[in-house]
């Protein structure tokens, strides 16, 4: 018996280790300017467990939300920098652009890479070289609607920086938007 209850707790041990070695850091590189975006001073009060008083501090508890759920998910030695921004996007009455976001760059033949002649988004090369093919740059850019919250879709009010997954009626839940 006390030979299985070593082996469990030796077995939990090596998972925990995996555990952490599997996780990885993701970064937010703020690209927005003095009194915009992540930067926007204009005064809100918590909602749905976002604790931020102001719109550019619950924009970021939002995506430092969404950071820590990827984070748990993806397997990397290599820091992740997102390079993201709120600007105005493309929205009328009809139809609105939430945001989008993607590789900054992408490698291929980098020591590690599982097959020739294949190019991999950059997150995924550093993670499979082990190394940061690109120090110093962004691996993913990252732009959401800043004039959603304007009321430029009918029938939205604007974004909802809850984190609770109960977005009212007429507002859109910016933590599935970025999750996604």
């Amino acid at each position: 018996m006390n030979g299985r209850r070593l082996l469990g707790g030796a077995f939990l041990a090596c998972a925990l280790v995996v555990a952490d070695a599997r996780a990885t850091t993701i970064t937010l590189v703020n690209m927005d300017g003095s009194g915009e975006g992540f930067n926007d001073p204009s005064f809100r009060a918590p909602v749905g467990g976002n604790t931020g008083t102001t719109l550019g501090q619950q924009r970021l508890i939002v995506f430092q939300r969404a950071f820590e759920t990827w984070e748990a998910l993806i397997e990397s030695s290599v820091a992740i920098r997102v390079g993201a921004q709120f600007t105005p996007l493309s929205c009328n009455g009809m139809s609105a652009l939430l945001g989008s976001a993607g590789p900054e760059t992408v490698f291929r033949d980098f020591t590690g890479a599982p097959h020739p002649n294949t190019w991999y988004p950059v997150a995924l090369a550093n993670s499979l070289a082990g190394v940061d093919l690109d120090p110093g740059g962004d691996d993913v850019g990252a732009v959401f609607s800043s004039n959603l919250d304007d009321g430029c879709l009918s029938g939205v009010s604007g974004w909802y920086y809850g984190l609770d997954g109960n977005a009212p009626t007429g507002q859109i839940e910016l933590l599935a938007t970025v999750l996604h």
